[in-house]
């Protein structure tokens, strides 16, 4: 039976990354969490028994994690917090889209539900964080967001193509060591490009196989990076 007790910050964390990864299509195991959180494969055994016990997701024949509705709406409050934080981080401090995913870590669990609205009233209802990713509550539905937008990989666009970035993925195992990276690349929500050519180089893969035309300039990101910018066209 489910403790009503506040959810621990570890908790919280496993239904972020879940919620998120469920959000993009990827497969929900133990091992990919374990990546995640860079544990052991027993540490995340434990946690999802204990999340199955509670209520808060469900786990097949296969051990693919599915949230409940419970989890769903655990998940949600959380990145609500933290999405929302990093949006006062910026817009009212001043703050850079790329030095606020840390900080918000730390915050997102001490957050109260009356400092929660009144950072929405103060921010005038946003819609997205600085990174793209939809703020549960203030869009339609952040749960199928990428789907309704029409959104697609980067590393899925063709040559000659060309995109609007929407958001920044937040299935990563270092999002702070991403968003500087894309930050030194000017590669930001909004930014506009156009795909010159990709190369899918044998052997050993190579950092730089995706060349970009954003702006007046070239920018070369590897395939895998491509794979965690979501755009539009």
């Amino acid at each position: 039976m489910k403790t009503e007790e506040p959810l621990s910050a570890t908790v919280e964390e496993y239904l972020e990354t879940i919620y998120n990864m469920s959000a993009e299509d990827e497969q929900v195991i133990g091992a990919r969490l374990a990546e995640k959180f860079r544990v052991s494969a027993p540490t995340v055994t434990e946690m999802l028994k204990r999340l199955v016990r509670d209520g808060y997701v469900s786990m097949d024949a296969k051990r693919a994690v599915t949230l409940t509705e419970e989890g769903y709406q655990a998940a949600e409050a959380v990145l609500r917090r933290h999405r929302l934080t990093e949006r006062f981080l910026v817009d009212m401090l001043g703050m850079q889209w790329h030095q606020v995913h840390e900080e918000a870590c730390r915050l997102e669990h001490f957050i109260s539900g009356a400092v929660e609205a009144r950072v929405v009233a103060s921010l005038n209802h946003p819609t997205t964080c600085p990174h793209g990713n939809p703020i549960p509550g203030l869009v339609p539905s952040a749960r199928t967001y990428l789907k309704d937008q029409g959104a697609l990989r980067l590393s899925t666009i063709e040559p000659g193509e060309s995109a609007s970035i929407l958001c920044i993925s937040e299935v990563v195992e270092d999002e702070e060591a991403l968003i500087h990276y894309l930050h030194d690349k000017e590669l930001t929500p909004g930014t506009l490009l156009t795909v010159l050519d990709s190369s899918d180089a044998p052997g050993e893969e190579q950092q730089e196989q995706f060349r970009l035309q954003v702006h007046d300039r070239e920018v070369c990101i590897s395939k895998s990076v491509a794979a965690k910018i979501w755009v539009t066209r």
